[in-house]
């Protein structure tokens, strides 16, 4: 008895060097329609998938009909994959059809569910659970229906007749594949093996209704759940692969290989230490968005967990760029732990010897401007990182735009200010004289102690939109405090970083445990690139965002919590309008063409 046979390959000499395979479904009996099994056997086509993750967090222990757990063996899931309601599914998925003007898409998933969900609970999620028996990963799927039986005697056309067994359970042939069914209460639970199916929660909604609801598709793994053996022979095979891979691109260069066994000293770090990985994503169409949203813990008392208890929240001098009518804003200001330090100095050093023995196998460069450009880029990181041995990063960058003007401007901390001037100074009079460079003034004035310097650079005449956003000239400021830098783009933009100079004197605290956060309004950048030159694409899209929730919202957000850390990307209603507009509008262009 099989059940979807499935393999997880890792080849680093792929384009996806991680591949998970098994083999194609063949329906029991021809003429069988492809849908309609499927409506069974999804899910235990997911249970399939999802054991080879490491693991997942589950909420309740499984236990044979809500009894003691078998000895020796996990009494918690690896993995545990939800699938949200039908009813749930049904209303995401006909809000996002309707915002990227694809409505038919909805109401074909409507009609569908409405056909092959008969006798399921349409309101209660779906779900997989993965425990490990023996070692060895056993998918349980999750079905909400109070009578299993009316559901398979719906879909006798397509499986073929139920067996019933002296226990009640149900047998059905999928396929070469077994499938067991038995009730519990108002669920049914699938598995490829009959005694399997007493390992099956006692009450199902308890531990997958959250995720369920919260999410259209979420897993949760429980890395520690994994055997140390097996997540032992997963770093060996990994590390096989990978130092096959690198001798083979890179020829044996020492500098890559010692990099590559740093790299895989990382990864088998976070493979040993991690708790906890938790990835949903959710079309949210009672606020008009979708989420996609990561949790990952580590092991308290590990390295890796005090790397991330070493990031918090700290006041920051720039936190001026959060605005809401920016075009775009980035802002991140977190504590550094030595820890952190640790690793990434190892990761700089190893970058930095890959580096300079790509350069010395160049034949662009002569020996003197080879080690011209290693020591400007050893100068560049070493102040990364004496910056970083202060403790803490501190950064925020601002977009302004409105017709005709664009305004951009950053701020960022440095443990050495002087530094940063002397390194730009020296590129300058490296550069000087040579082709088209650009002109540098430096120390033209000064700002509340801030050193403001100038590099200008003529637009050639062929790029005209270049031209008609900034000039004949880009003009680039550059200022340069005891303890940071800043920059911004055209001389529109010197209001904004006098703005960040001054809010440097007075940090402003966190207000929550958001470590970073980004933010794009898509709206006054469209209006800004239609102010420059009219295009009917732009203007579709303009016009779809007028109506929109929003101005066009990508967010990223990163919170920190306990040995963690949670991180969101929010794509908003105004967004997705956009990209239907610009969908149609390319449709109705090329309908234009063939006529």
């Amino acid at each position: 008895m099989k059940l979807l046979p499935f393999s997880f390959q890792f080849d680093p000499t792929k384009d996806a060097p991680v591949r998970l395979s098994y083999a194609r479904f063949q329906p029991a009996r021809p003429g069988i329609s492809r849908v309609a099994t499927f409506a069974l056997a999804a899910l235990v086509a997911v249970a399939g998938i999802a054991s080879p993750f490491t693991s997942v967090m589950a909420q309740e222990k499984l236990t044979p009909g809500g009894g003691s757990a078998v000895a020796g063996q996990s009494t918690e899931p690896v993995v545990v994959v939800t699938l949200g309601s039908i009813d749930q599914l049904t209303r995401d998925l006909n809000y996002l059809s309707g915002a990227i003007g694809q409505p038919q898409l909805g109401g074909m998933f409507a009609m569908m569910a409405g056909t092959f969900t008969q006798g399921i609970d349409t309101s209660q999620p779906v779900g997989v659970v993965v425990p490990l028996i023996d070692g060895a990963p056993e998918p349980i799927a999750l079905l909400p229906t109070s009578n299993v039986k009316t559901v398979l005697k719906r879909m006798e056309a397509q499986v073929g007749p139920a067996d019933e067994l002296d226990d009640g359970t149900m047998v059905i042939a999928i396929g070469a594949n077994t499938v067991f069914i038995r009730q519990i209460g108002n669920w049914a639970v699938l598995a490829r093996n009959r005694s399997v199916l007493d390992r099956a929660p006692a009450d199902p909604s308890a531990l997958i209704s959250e995720m369920g609801t919260d999410y259209d598709i979420a897993v949760r793994l429980d890395v520690q759940q994994i055997p140390p053996p097996m997540r032992d022979a997963l770093i060996g095979q990994i590390r096989q692969g990978f130092d096959q891979a690198m001798k083979q691109q890179q020829n044996g260069d020492e500098a890559a290989l010692e990099y590559a066994a740093q790299s895989i000293e990382q990864l088998e770090q976070v493979i040993d230490q991690t708790k906890e990985l938790m990835i949903g994503i959710d079309i949210d169409s009672a606020n008009r968005r979708i989420l996609l949203e990561t949790e990952f813990t580590a092991v308290a008392g590990t390295k890796l967990a005090r790397i991330y208890d070493g990031q918090k929240p700290i006041p920051s001098a720039y936190s001026s760029v959060i605005r809401e009518d920016a075009a775009g804003y980035v802002h991140f200001a977190s504590s550094i732990g030595p820890e952190a330090l640790e690793q990434a100095q190892t990761s700089v050093d190893g970058a930095m010897q890959m580096l300079g023995s790509a350069l010395s196998q160049t034949d662009k460069l002569s020996e003197s401007e080879q080690a011209e450009a290693t020591d400007m880029i050893r100068r560049v990181v070493e102040l990364m990182m004496d910056s970083a041995k202060e403790g803490k990063s501190d950064f925020g960058a601002l977009l302004l735009t409105d017709a005709n003007k664009l305004q951009f401007a950053m701020g960022a901390f440095v443990s050495d200010g002087g530094e940063a001037a002397s390194i730009v100074k020296d590129v300058a009079a490296k550069i000087q004289g040579r082709g088209d460079a650009p002109r540098f003034e430096f120390d033209v004035n000064n700002y509340k102690g801030v050193n403001m310097h100038l590099v200008e650079a003529d637009v050639p005449a062929e790029e005209d939109e270049v031209r008609k956003i900034f000039g004949e000239q880009v003009r680039v400021h550059i200022g340069t405090g005891p303890q940071a830098i800043y920059v911004a783009l055209g001389d529109d933009s010197l209001p904004l970083m006098k703005q960040l100079i001054d809010s440097e004197a007075t940090p402003v605290a966190p207000s929550g445990n958001t470590l970073m956060q980004l933010e794009v309004n898509l709206m006054p950048i469209l209006q800004f690139a239609q102010s420059v030159e009219n295009n009917d694409a732009i203007a579709a899209m303009i016009d779809a965002l007028s109506r929109a929730d929003d101005a066009g919202e990508l967010r990223i957000v990163s919170e920190a919590i306990e040995n963690g850390q949670i991180s969101r990307f929010i794509i908003g209603d105004g967004m997705l309008q956009a990209i239907g507009a610009a969908a149609r509008q390319a449709q109705q262009a090329k309908m234009n063409q063939g006529f």
